[in-house]
């Protein structure tokens, strides 16, 4: 009997390791075909979420095309008024037509930052890149800022750079950028000043080591520096983030308070004109924005300027 045993024993062995390649075989065929159904699903949630994005971007695209119109004739409207187009306002008529301009006009600035993010996301934002002398051009935007620098008691100042090139760059998005960035340090700067400085500097922006992907390169840095309250590291990724607002105060209660939507917009503005925007800050220690735009490299052999 123990002879028939060893004789069937083979023949036992055999058939419990195909059946357990069997199973084997069978687990894998049956994760195969939910790896595939799900990988199916992801891709139909990834196509969904890529439609109601466009859907998105273009709704707001056009609400805000739509909304314009008839902002822009409340405003004319308003302007006649002061105007004394339909007569003069009296004393007790003027302070409520200047509080419906001031709105007025909040609300148009809103619909622009909504058309312009929607413009961006759908890839349709348009650059007229063209020749440009920086410290000039900062230099007409600082004169037009400094009025509300000093209904703050605000100081304002450039610090020019020694040598600077001109760049080829979008100067209506440039001015808006800077408008945004010294506008924001005028709005969380209680006292002290605004400096802005200029550079032209071989690097990074982030300061890490070239790559083949993202080698160095020379920048003309515009620094926005405030005396205001500062940013902490955790909310300093935030600021950036859309409709994000960090230590505006209550609501309706805070001249700070405002769309959330400036910094955002201006640093996506940055990447499509080839460049970024970074931030340095401590809280109570005033905050540093860095606008960095693409400069040719100075004159000269290749490498001597790349230290």
């Amino acid at each position: 009997m123990s002879a028939t045993w060893r004789d069937v024993l083979p023949g036992i062995i055999a058939v419990i390791a195909i059946a357990a390649m069997l199973g084997i075989l069978w687990r894998q065929h049956v994760q195969s075909r939910r790896l595939a159904e799900r990988t199916r699903e992801l891709e139909h949630l990834s196509l969904e979420l890529i439609r109601a994005n466009r859907m998105k971007s273009e709704f707001l695209a056009n609400i805000s095309h739509e909304l314009r119109t008839p902002l822009n004739a409340i405003v004319g409207f308003i302007d006649l008024l002061q105007e004394g187009v339909y007569g003069e306002l009296n004393e007790r008529q003027a302070l409520p037509v200047h509080r419906i301009q001031s709105s007025a006009t909040h609300l148009r600035h809103l619909v622009d930052q909504v058309l312009d993010l929607a413009k961006m996301a759908a890839g349709r934002m348009e650059l007229h890149p063209e020749p440009l002398d920086v410290q000039s051009f900062l230099q007409d935007v600082l004169t037009e800022i400094e009025s509300l620098a000093a209904e703050r008691g605000l100081t304002t100042a450039l610090e020019p750079a020694e040598q600077l090139p001109r760049i080829f760059t979008d100067p209506v998005h440039l001015r808006q950028i800077l408008v945004n960035l010294i506008g924001n340090a005028i709005k969380f700067t209680e006292k002290g000043g605004i400096m802005v400085s200029l550079d032209w500097l071989y690097g990074r922006p982030d300061g890490a080591e070239p790559t083949p992907q993202k080698p160095r390169r020379w920048w003309v840095t515009i620094d926005v520096t405030d005396t205001g309250v500062g940013i902490s590291p955790g909310d300093q990724p935030r600021v950036f983030d859309e409709f994000e607002q960090v230590g505006v105060g209550p609501r309706g209660d805070s001249h700070r308070r405002g769309t959330g939507l400036g910094l955002p917009i201006s640093r996506r503005l940055a990447h499509l004109m080839g460049g970024t925007i970074t931030l340095e800050s401590q809280p109570g220690s005033g905050s540093t924005f860095t606008l960095w735009l693409p400069a040719p490299a100075p004159e000269g052999p290749a490498g001597q300027w790349e230290k």
